[in-house]
C-alpha cells in the first residue's frame, strides 16, 4: 500500500514539472514548453541537484535558455520575439 501511495505521489510531482511554464517579461511572456525540453535533456542541464521549480530573472534565463539554444544550434536565436510572445506586450 505504501508502495502505491509513494508511486502516485511521485506521478503527480512528475507531471507537475512537466506542465508548460509562463515566465512574465515586459516585452511579452515566455512560453516555456518543459516538457518538450524534459524529452530531450536530462534535468541536470538545468537544475542543479534535484530537479526542482527554481527562480529565473531575465539574466538568468538569457544565460540558460539563449547559451544551450546557442550550443545546440537550435530553437529561438536572433529575435526577442521568437521567445517573448512574438513581441507583443500584454
Amino acid at each position: 500500500m505504501k508502495r502505491l501511495v509513494y508511486a502516485l505521489l511521485l506521478t503527480t510531482l512528475i507531471y507537475s514539472m512537466a506542465e508548460a511554464k509562463i515566465f512574465k517579461a515586459y516585452n511579452g511572456d515566455v512560453d516555456f514548453n518543459h516538457s518538450k525540453h524534459m524529452g530531450l535533456y536530462p534535468c541536470t542541464e538545468c537544475h542543479e541537484g534535484p530537479p526542482r521549480q527554481f527562480g529565473i530573472n531575465k539574466e538568468k534565463a538569457h544565460k540558460l535558455c539563449l547559451g544551450c539554444h546557442k550550443k545546440e544550434g537550435a530553437g529561438p536565436l536572433r529575435h526577442c520575439g521568437e521567445c517573448h510572445g512574438n513581441g507583443k506586450k500584454e
